[in-house]
């Protein structure tokens, strides 16, 4: 095994500028790759996993955005089987005075008793932050890529323009920054600050529910569904999940298509993968002639250009993942400048696991594309190969 390693590394460093051009070509194709692969892998587990058939949301059937009476709080909060419960109450305006497009934000007034508990991606929240926020009534957890937009710092103060409620901006304290993800363009604060402000204690946005069990969830919901039958406004309810794929599905041809460039991706690579161990191997058919003389076997001739491939896949597609987790890590701490790429990195940020599968699928390139021009190769004839040479 080492001496056919050490082959493979001496025909890499004899074929050099052939073996850089093609690494430097797969890792670009792998970067982009990986990228598209976080978004993709995001929105799918948002859908099938991150959302919960457990938690029930509840708001007006007929009416969007939904103003549901608060009256009925507490009589959805006291069904049995629920478990707990919060409401959400947005607040949607500008981050400050120059009420630019790009500075539009949405505030959501909430519980902060249980907000780590019914509130799905918040797992990274700081629990100092979350404390500060339960001591301070102005406070406000902001997401990332708000902090970064407008260069703001924990403990600073800003004055929200309101669009929703006109002449009821609200003056915050950042107490915290939200984990990257979901909410980097939100902030979340008290919901008893919210009706003190703006002056708006007799309707929600939404009312969420939390059963112990998905059946716990369909009992409830039917319940709902006939005690608010002939009452006006209607409610509609549905599961977490439901909620998420309905308004996953309007963006599902985007991520199909998103799917459909990986693919297509790969097959670049493995073509260009495929072309440049072609050429090697034409182009070395006499060592291969030589090898057989030797006494090296079909398999063994054949292994050696697959460990090429791949070695060559392997290292590219770890450069590729590497750099697509750089930039992301650089993105979301705000280093990099904001462009639309570094959003989409803040947004889908690219974990610290595509560097082993960015190898994996490198390798996995280099295997498949080196299969036709192995075969080729371990069927060159000793004979016709010095025949020509003579």
């Amino acid at each position: 095994m080492l001496p056919l390693l050490r082959l493979i590394v001496k025909n890499l460093r004899r074929n050099r500028l052939r073996t850089v051009l093609t690494a430097l070509a797969v890792a670009v194709l792998v970067t982009i790759c990986v990228e598209m692969l976080a978004v993709t892998l995001a929105a799918r587990r948002r859908v099938n996993v991150d959302a919960s058939q457990t938690k029930l949301v509840v708001s007006e059937r007929w009416v969007q955005p939904s103003l549901l009476p608060a009256r009925y709080v507490p009589m959805l909060r006291q069904i049995p089987e629920v478990d707990d419960w919060t409401i959400w109450s947005f607040y949607g305006g500008f981050y400050d005075q120059a009420q630019q497009l790009n500075r539009e934000g949405l505030g959501i007034a909430t519980r902060v008793e249980n907000l780590l508990e019914m509130t799905s991606d918040l797992t990274g929240l700081d629990p100092v932050a979350l404390e500060s926020l339960r001591r301070e009534k102005s406070g406000a957890l902001v997401g990332r890529n708000v902090m970064r937009k407008m260069n703001w710092r924990v403990g600073q103060e800003f004055t929200f323009i309101s669009l929703t409620h006109p002449n009821k901006d609200l003056r915050f304290r950042i107490v915290g920054v939200l984990p990257p993800g979901l909410w980097s363009e939100c902030f979340f604060f008290r919901h008893d600050y919210y009706e003190e402000g703006t002056g708006d204690k007799d309707t929600v946005n939404c009312v969420w529910l939390r059963t112990r069990s998905e059946e716990a969830a369909q009992r409830v919901a039917a319940q709902i569904r006939q005690t608010f039958e002939s009452r006006q406004p209607e409610v509609k309810v549905e599961t977490e999940s439901a909620g998420v794929a309905r308004f996953a599905s309007r963006s599902e041809a985007v991520v199909t298509l998103m799917e459909v460039v990986i693919l297509i991706l790969l097959i670049d690579m493995i073509v260009v993968l495929s072309n440049s161990i072609s050429v090697a191997t034409r182009e070395r058919r006499k060592e291969m002639a030589v090898l057989k003389v030797l006494g090296f076997r079909p398999r063994l001739i054949m292994a050696l250009v697959i460990g090429e491939a791949m070695l060559i896949g392997l290292l590219s597609g770890l450069a590729g993942a590497g750099l697509a987790y750089t930039s992301s890590q650089l993105a979301s701490s705000g280093i990099l400048p904001r462009t639309p790429l570094t959003e989409m990195s803040v947004l889908f940020p690219v974990s610290a696991s595509s560097l082993s599968w960015g190898g994996l699928l490198g390798a996995a390139v280099g295997l498949a594309g080196s299969l036709v021009p192995a075969w080729t190769t371990c069927k060159v004839q000793v004979a016709d190969v010095f025949a020509k040479t003579t």
